[in-house]
This record gives C-alpha cells, structure tokens and sequence, in this order.
C-alpha cells in the first residue's frame, strides 16, 4: 500500500495536548497522529467476508437454538472471580 503526505494545522493547545499523550504512550507525536489516524480508519472499514460469514452463521444459530451462551456472572463463576 503506497504511502501519501498532507498538510494539517492544528492550533498550539491542540498540539501540547497531544504531544502529552504521546509521550505517555512513548511515541513522536508524528507517530501517534499516524497510529490514531490509522487506527480510526479502521472503524469505518467494512468487515471482511469471513467475519460477515461467521456472524451470519452465529445468527443462524441463535435462531435456531443452537448457539451456547453464557452469562458474564457464570464465566467469572467458573475462573473464580
């Protein structure tokens, strides 16, 4: 996947903010500006036709009374929590 350059302007409270959690996360603040983009991206892809497909069958499942769930309170029941 190729690679393209922009131009932002961020006001300076903005950029010390920033540059703060950056380095709280031990990053360059051109990094994490990167990392957080990229990561947000993500959100708006659609999920691939395997996760579709494994959701779809789930469904499927449920619908027919075959899909096994659990409550949260059983599961940390059964981990001794």
């Amino acid at each position: 996947m190729g690679k393209t350059k922009k131009l932002i302007e961020l006001d300076n409270k903005t950029i010390a903010i920033l540059e703060e959690q950056a380095k709280l996360q031990k990053r360059s603040l051109k990094n994490y500006l990167e990392f957080m983009i990229e990561d947000r991206a993500l959100h708006f892809m659609e999920p691939s036709k395997e996760y579709k497909a494994m959701m779809d069958d789930m469904i499927e499942r449920d619908k027919n009374g075959a899909l096994i769930t659990h409550s949260l309170k059983d599961i940390l029941k059964q981990y001794g929590r």
